[in-house]
């Protein structure tokens, strides 16, 4: 029975790169699954319902990562590059330009769900950078407004509307975004 489930959120997954979560159709995401959609029915009361698995799914998966990557006792350059590269390979249907359009404009609960969580993991990070930093000036840092700064950049920058308006994908925004943190604009 899970295997359904499973079967519908994954179809969903491939769909949304190409449609957003907005334009996907149960008739669609049925022909995808290959499944009917009352099977469709059986598991999800609604397409709402299958986009929260979906983002569930996403949140419990990258939560789980990004949590044991601040285990392993790395420096911060590598910890950075590890969620990364974790959450380029594993949030593409969360990142996608679509999907966060579709995000703002027609789920803004799922939005804010997803904001929770990244100032979340966020805090956790930046704490964890914090005691562990070789940097001794990084120690003396007041943790709330590193991440007040760290939270306010990532607020104005990896948004829906900036990110589509100028022109960036998330990736290039989050790329830049890091290399500003880590080296800083003023030599």
């Amino acid at each position: 029975m899970e295997k359904n489930k499973d079967k519908i959120i994954v179809a969903f997954m491939e769909l949304t790169p190409l449609k957003g979560f907005y334009k996907v159709t149960v008739d669609e995401l049925a022909v995808r699954a290959g499944i009917s959609k009352r099977t469709i029915y059986r598991y999800f009361k609604s397409k709402d319902e299958i986009i929260e698995a979906v983002i569930d799914t996403f949140l419990e998966n990258m939560g789980g990562e990004i949590d044991e990557i601040l285990a392993t006792g790395k420096n911060p350059e590598e910890i950075f590059s590890d969620i990364l590269a974790n959450f380029y390979q594993k949030g593409r249907v969360i990142i996608n330009p679509l999907v966060l359009q579709d995000l703002r404009q027609h789920y803004p609960q799922y939005w804010r769900q997803i904001d929770k969580f990244r100032i979340k993991k966020i805090e956790k990070v930046i704490e964890t950078f914090l005691i562990y930093s070789n940097n001794e000036d990084a120690c003396n840092f007041n943790p709330q407004i590193v991440t007040g700064v760290v939270l306010a950049s990532i607020h104005a920058v990896l948004n829906p509307e900036f990110i589509i308006s100028n022109g960036l994908t998330f990736n290039e925004a989050i790329e830049q975004l890091l290399e500003i943190f880590k080296h800083g604009f003023i030599g």
